[in-house]
């Protein structure tokens, strides 16, 4: 783990605005940790709610990109950092067990799919919105690496299917 090795840097970073980041690259660095809780928290499950939602609006942008849309590869872009930038965080805050975090965006995409077109549509605009400010919170070193990260996972998307 990157705290592991650099216990100091977490904190730092905080400092400096890339904690968003920081999260990011330790969890893709290495494999997922033990939880250190058995309930999830208020944090988490808003995180998971948020991703869910940018999640599914990703999705349908990609196949959008995917038909032929290439102006919505900005929207498609910024979706996918934000999401990201949920993560990243998490990650910060504790929230280090990769499956049950998977289990909970699991849980939270199947949970939104009972939401109403407009419930959804202002969770998504409202995670946007969220996301967005952390990565303006964050410095351009962070804002570097989310997009870089958000990037690959883009490309990811917009492969045909099957592949």
């Amino acid at each position: 783990m990157l705290a592991k090795t650099f216990p100091n840097l977490e904190g730092r970073f905080r400092q400096g605005g890339l904690s968003t980041c920081v999260g990011l690259v330790a969890m893709l660095g290495s494999p997922a940790v033990a939880a250190a809780a058995s309930e999830a928290t208020t944090g988490a499950l808003h995180t998971a709610e948020c991703v869910a939602a940018l999640k599914v609006d990703a999705e349908d942008l990609a196949a959008k990109v995917r038909a032929g849309r290439e102006d919505l590869r900005p929207t498609l872009l910024a979706r996918v950092e934000q999401g990201t930038a949920f993560i990243g965080s998490s990650y910060l805050d504790g929230n280090r067990d990769e499956q049950k975090a998977k289990a909970m965006l699991a849980a939270a995409v199947e949970a939104q799919k009972s939401l109403p077109a407009t419930a959804l549509a202002v969770r998504q605009a409202a995670c946007s919105s969220e996301g967005a400010q952390m990565l303006t919170d964050a410095s351009g070193f962070g804002r570097a690496l989310v997009s870089w990260v958000a990037k690959k996972r883009m490309n990811k998307m917009l492969l045909p299917h099957g592949r």
